[in-house]
């Protein structure tokens, strides 16, 4: 059990470097070609769209060939675009290649995800808040190498460190045992409930709430974590850097709330944790955009962080809890409703940020979180009604 939550939680490393290198290196990228900031925005889109294609193929595939080689072949795919990349093919093939990738990493963020919740009985919720603590670091870590490396003019060697991790984690699943869990690694076996029970009018409500909860959690990350810092630079006019550095307090706040996370809501029940950091993160949000100190700011976003690490993983172990059917296939359905808001929310936001003022698009992004809030009470008192 413990060598399956380790390798999970390398694999989310994997994919949290595999979600930032192409925003971390996108002005070198942008400037040996020659491009404009509206081609690198349909290249990052480029990656999203294969990213939910992936998303929605994970299970399917899972049940076709089986998690095992379902997953290989996604690090195979990933490993053979970071190779592309490196080697600076034309730009018109970027885009076909950032599908690849994103499809690759797409099937790898449910399956494993669902695989833990799957295999881990006890306390699922701490287990998949490790992954979630590795995929943090990833985002936090690959910025740093993709610096340096663009700073000794290095940079395209940032898809073959990228490359060759993708292919030591793709050995370790193709050769690791591991053992009674090796069950969980073939053909997923779709489970024989009542029709009734899993495709009831309740079942579809809660499903459909679950995938708006997602839309709005996952926009709102993206959102805030693009926008921070043109936030600071018109609400407190913080310099450039210092503007920059809010993403990583927030993400550094993330990583250490991940921690936390899945101790806390095993305490506190899902629910109860789900509400409480739902809550917290409309408040300290709707205050950000009344904040007229920088160093208030930094407080605020890293309470911010705080309330937003665990919900994503927290939110996704409670709803296959209340939903009855197969885990992959749910939290497939749950991750690309999170794709598709990380795609359109921050075309919402971005619209904002040009027509309104900072205080306007924070009480916006404030008003939309309270939709989560709304959500889990809701499912808190489904699940009553299931005792």
């Amino acid at each position: 059990m413990k060598r399956l939550i380790w390798i999970g939680s390398f694999t989310y490393l994997l994919i949290g470097f595999t979600h930032i290198i192409l925003g971390s290196i996108l002005t070198e990228i942008l400037d040996y070609y020659d491009r404009s900031y509206t081609e690198g925005g349909i290249l990052i889109a480029s990656q999203s769209v294969g990213f939910l294609a992936g998303v929605i193929s994970a299970s399917y595939l899972s049940r076709l060939i089986g998690r095992r080689r379902t997953l290989i072949f996604s690090f195979i795919s990933i490993a053979l675009a970071q190779i592309m990349f490196m080697s600076l093919v034309p730009w018109e093939f970027w885009f076909f290649i950032a599908i690849f990738t994103g499809f690759g990493f797409g099937i790898i963020e449910p399956l494993v995800g669902a695989l833990i919740i799957d295999a881990i009985n006890d306390k699922p919720a701490i287990a998949f808040s490790r992954l979630e603590v590795f995929f943090g670091l990833g985002s936090l870590i690959m910025p740093i190498i993709s610096g340096w490396l663009a700073s000794t003019d290095l940079w395209r060697y940032s898809f073959l460190v990228l490359g060759v991790y993708a292919v030591v984690i793709g050995i370790f699943w193709m050769k690791t045992s591991f053992g009674p869990l090796e069950e969980h690694m073939g053909k997923v076996i779709q489970p024989k409930t009542n029709g009734q029970v899993q495709f009831s009018t309740k079942h579809r409500i809660i499903l459909t709430m679950f995938m708006i909860f997602f839309i709005v959690y996952v926009g709102l990350e993206i959102s805030v974590m693009n926008f921070l810092p043109a936030i600071l630079v018109n609400q407190v006019e913080a310099a450039t850097f210092l503007a920059t550095l809010s993403v990583t307090i927030f993400w550094g706040a993330m990583v250490a709330g991940r921690l936390a996370a899945g101790y806390l809501a095993e305490w506190l029940q899902y629910a109860r944790y789900l509400i409480i950091c739902c809550t917290g993160t409309v408040v300290f949000i709707a205050i950000l955009g009344m904040a007229t100190s920088l160093w208030l700011s930094y407080v605020l976003i890293v309470l911010i962080g705080l309330m937003m690490a665990g919900v994503f993983g927290i939110a996704i172990v409670y709803a296959t809890t209340l939903l009855p059917g197969s885990t992959d296939k749910i939290t497939s359905i749950l991750i690309a409703s999170g794709g598709a808001g990380g795609i359109f929310f921050p075309l919402i936001t971005g619209s904002l940020m040009d027509h309104a003022t900072t205080t306007t698009v924070a009480f916006v992004l404030a008003g939309l979180s309270i939709l989560m809030v709304v959500i889990i009470l809701f499912a808190r008192n489904y699940q009553k009604q299931l005792v």
